[in-house]
């Protein structure tokens, strides 16, 4: 089975993504993990962003580049356009891979619904958290409101994301909670796991 698990920024994905690993036999795939990798490793990525935004012959500063594309919509798009092909290319080799093996995919796909790419996948799930959580989780990490809001608004409204999925999780609650919906979500997922 290919899950697509995404949400909104702040709401929770990779926590339950461990959650779900911890508990379920599956190969997983991050999206965020892969880019940071392409960002630190793959060359031909390197020089590409670095040729698109004129930046130094040195690592690549995340943060920098976030500044840049985060205020900037068309900087975005053109940074993803450099970065969501090889992305892609990497989740469905692991796609490609599970369906032959018989075994299931998780991936973390942050834009999963944005870049179309839901339809590949067998079920969706959804990790949702209010708005006003979001904002502190990402302010506990040291961002400004600034960037805050620019983040927020470079996803699709998280409600837009709650009406196309398959499964939702919604994580304003406490460690516990979301661990008692990842076992529900197991559950429906793999009725047949624990016997």
């Amino acid at each position: 089975m290919l899950l697509g698990l995404t949400g909104g920024i702040a709401t929770g994905k990779s926590t339950l993504a461990r959650l779900l690993l911890g508990r379920a036999t599956l190969t997983a795939f991050d999206a965020d993990a892969c880019v940071h990798e392409l960002l630190a490793t793959n060359d031909e990525v390197i020089s590409a962003i670095r040729l698109e935004f004129s930046l130094p012959e040195a690592p690549i500063d995340r943060a920098a580049l976030r500044q840049i594309v985060f205020r900037n919509p068309e900087a975005r798009r053109r940074l993803e356009s450099i970065l969501h092909p090889v992305v892609q290319s990497r989740w469905q080799s692991l796609a490609k891979d599970c369906r032959a093996n018989g075994t299931s995919l998780l991936a973390d796909i942050p834009l999963l619904f944005e870049t179309g790419a839901a339809t590949a996948f067998d079920t969706t799930i959804v990790v949702a958290a209010s708005p006003q959580v979001q904002q502190q989780r990402l302010a506990d990490r040291g961002l400004d409101r600034e960037m805050i809001d620019a983040m927020l608004a470079s996803q699709w409204p998280i409600g837009q994301k709650v009406a196309l999925a398959d499964h939702v999780i919604w994580n304003d609650g406490s460690p516990a909670e979301l661990e008692r919906q990842c076992v529900l979500l197991l559950d429906a997922l793999f009725p047949t796991r624990n016997e």
